[in-house]
């Protein structure tokens, strides 16, 4: 009926849901690019080089004997390939603990960077290789070195679920705020993809609740956004503000009920979430719910006193704004 009406206003009031969204897909991608498997070359092929390259190759496929044999040929322990790979690089990201155990006796240097910033303990966070994770600390591995998009071994860590991994990180001093590049926490993509002990164990350290990154976006929003409930109720109940704003003015309320997170919605109401609170374009948690046919939303907002005669920038209300005849009937009840 009137979906086209607004429709100019629906791709901007879009634009940040969509962003929040696919936050976890573009993570996925840097994080692919980071740490893709390194190329055991060099750019010169001779001879030279055929030990460096098959000493890389042990460490990668996790060949302590060739490794050790290699080092006492001489072979430099830091040598980096192309890429900026080195031997405890390569076996801290595959996990292979006894090569690693090997080159930090040899003393090897844990701190060094490929070409995209990552470190060893980058690489092992990422791939949830807690032991190496453990040892590389144990050496002095620096917990907070990002990599050049800003991620850092608490972020990749908190963002893929890596419980055990996250809290050693914080005992040894990482940074519970640091932000990449986007300005992202660990405590947001923890927050996100629904990682509820390592959002308790981030609270507990002091990680900030209402910090926003560059789409405005709060781990309570983000939380609110992807229908996590028991998350949405740990950050109220460390001080998450319940009201804060997004990109165009987009509250933690008006996304839940934009999903049709029932739960959500009802646990921001109890804190207090305004429930007429409206975005730039004057759209409210109830637009949102009609426009979206959410209809056990639309007759929640309404019993928690939602203002059915409201309207938008564009001049319409919900009831104008619906298209599902259930919705209609409750709205136009509501009105009476």
């Amino acid at each position: 009926m009137t979906n086209n009406v607004i429709s100019g206003k629906l791709k901007k009031d879009m634009k940040f849901l969509f962003e929040s969204q696919f936050k976890r897909l573009f993570f996925m991608a840097i994080v692919a690019m980071l740490f893709i498997q390194p190329l055991l070359s060099f750019a010169n092929e001779e001879a030279d080089f055929s030990k460096e390259k098959d000493f890389l190759k042990a460490a990668l496929t996790g060949d302590v004997a060739t490794v050790e044999k290699l080092l006492q040929e001489g072979v430099k322990i830091d040598l980096q390939n192309p890429d900026g790979f080195t031997a405890l690089a390569v076996a801290s990201q595959n996990g292979h603990t006894a090569v690693v155990n090997l080159l930090l006796e040899k003393n090897a240097a844990f701190d060094l960077q490929n070409v995209q910033g990552g470190t060893a303990l980058l690489l092992a966070s990422k791939n949830g290789h807690e032991a190496i994770v453990e040892a590389l600390l144990a050496k002095g591995a620096k917990p907070d070195l990002q990599s050049k998009n800003g991620l850092s071994p608490l972020i990749i860590a908190a963002a893929l679920g890596h419980t055990a991994i996250v809290n050693t990180l914080l005992a040894k001093g990482a940074s519970p705020d640091l932000q990449d590049e986007s300005q992202t926490t660990a405590l947001h993509l923890a927050a996100q993809n629904g990682h509820l002990e390592i959002v308790k164990a981030l609270l507990a350290k002091g990680a900030k609740p209402d910090v926003q990154d560059v789409n405005g976006a709060s781990a309570l929003i983000l939380a609110a956004l992807s229908g996590h409930q028991a998350i949405v109720e740990t950050l109220l109940a460390s001080g998450a503000q319940p009201d804060l704003k997004a990109s165009n003015d987009f509250t933690a309320l008006i996304l839940a009920a934009q999903n049709g997170h029932i739960a959500v919605v009802e646990t921001l109401l109890a804190k207090g979430a305004s429930i007429d609170q409206h975005n730039q374009d004057g759209i409210t948690a109830l637009m949102w719910a009609a426009l979206h046919e959410h209809e056990d939303m639309v007759k929640l907002l309404l019993a928690k006193g939602a203002n059915p005669t409201l309207k938008s920038v564009s001049g319409k209300t919900a009831l104008e704004i619906a298209n599902n005849p259930a919705i209609i009937e409750l709205l136009k009840a509501a009105k009476n």
